[in-house]
């Protein structure tokens, strides 16, 4: 065996052969390339690698003994905000809808926090989805705040179905949907939570059977992938998990604030990084927190921006909209992400791996999620998996 200078091993000459073999036989086989075989189970894959979209099948070896409500995943925040249009039609029950009426197309700018569907988004490693659905006009739709997007069950063009087919192609991977409703006044919010666990069946996880800290690997044997978290306390049936199965830990960032608020953030510029350093610091200070009663419970790092305090000067770049790009006009909630992601990705990679918090690391919530090349920012919480395994 031949040694490079560095005293590492250099190839066998017969593997370059081989290579030359395989290459020859992927023309022969109708042109198409030798799939290399996949891993042995003991083989540990690395986040750096992992295709993104089976990213927990993929790292079983490190996740199979592990509590569900301790390992790190990606989620996307408001999930189904991706395809809120321009001029958006408002659902008259939403939070927002006194306030968004006034302009619906900036109550769109900060409302759409995705950009990829949700089948995309989960591609792209979520495994937790805030879907968000308002029922307007006897259709289930999705909406954030009260812009609404599609319809979510089948019309001819809703998600539900391709959802339920991807959650049926990757049974290795464990997905959390968290869903809240707005409706009419008297409306049964338990439809559509009750319309996913016929769609999804017998994937559908109980309570009574599995619980937060159950071992992925439970999951999996048990052959549930699915979690239906009811976040609108509409249904009272084991396979409706209660909406304090969740803790935030106090890192949602706080909305709603004053008009004065608002007012004195517009005189004092109010940039961007002010936000950015409320988000790290509410998530740094959540992590390092003692769980205590929360310890049983899935744990939702809010790692969003809150655009609120960003109104007057989202109103100023509307006014000059002729001087500012489409993707800072029409999409200021997913460009403050743009800024905010790239420190996530920092952090995750340094002060966050420090022991004492990265054991606490659990679902990590995004706006914009697919927007990183590479998935780097995905790819950096999936590898807190990889030192939480050294940990125990």
């Amino acid at each position: 065996m031949r040694h490079g200078t560095d005293g590492t091993h250099l190839r066998r000459p017969a593997a370059g052969l081989a290579a030359l073999v395989l290459a020859i036989a992927a023309v022969v086989i109708g042109g198409r390339p030798v799939q290399a075989a996949p891993a042995a189970p003991g083989d540990r894959t690395a986040a750096a690698t992992v295709d993104l979209s089976r990213w927990m099948g993929d790292m079983h070896t490190y996740l199979d003994d592990r509590p569900l409500n301790r390992i790190a995943m990606p989620g996307s925040h408001d999930s189904g905000s991706w395809n809120i249009p321009a001029d958006p039609v408002l659902c008259t029950s939403g939070w927002s809808y006194n306030v968004a009426s006034l302009d619906p197309r900036l109550a769109a700018s900060i409302s759409r926090a995705q950009s990829s569907s949700l089948t995309g988004q989960l591609d792209e490693g979520a495994r937790y989805l805030d879907l968000r659905l308002c029922l307007q006009d006897g259709q289930w739709r999705t909406f954030h705040g009260a812009p609404m997007g599609g319809p979510f069950f089948d019309d001819g063009s809703g998600e539900a179905s391709s959802v339920k087919r991807w959650i049926d192609a990757h049974p290795s991977e464990v997905v959390l949907i968290d869903v809240s409703a707005a409706a009419p006044a008297g409306t049964d919010l338990s439809e559509p939570l009750t319309r996913l666990r016929d769609l999804f069946g017998a994937r559908v996880a109980t309570r009574t059977e599995l619980s937060p800290t159950s071992p992925y690997g439970d999951f999996t044997k048990a052959g549930k992938n699915v979690v239906l978290i009811d976040s609108s306390a509409g249904v009272d049936q084991p396979w409706a998990w209660h909406a304090d199965s969740i803790s935030d830990r106090g890192s949602y960032p706080a909305g709603d604030p004053s008009w004065w608020e608002i007012l004195k953030s517009f005189f004092n510029g109010s940039p961007p990084q002010q936000i950015y350093d409320q988000t790290l610091s509410l998530n740094r200070a959540a992590l390092a927190r003692d769980p205590g009663a929360d310890a049983g419970r899935f744990f939702v790092l809010s790692s969003i921006v809150q655009p609120d305090l960003q109104i007057p000067q989202l109103f100023l770049i509307r006014l000059l909209s002729p001087f500012f790009p489409a993707s800072v006009r029409d999409n200021y909630l997913m460009y403050l992400a743009n800024g905010l992601n790239p420190q996530l990705v920092t952090k995750l990679r340094t002060d966050w791996r420090a022991p004492e918090l990265a054991r606490n690391m659990n679902i990590v919530t995004i706006d914009n999620l697919g927007h990183r090349p590479q998935g780097d920012l995905q790819r950096a919480v999936i590898d807190i998996n990889t030192l939480s395994a050294r940990l125990g």
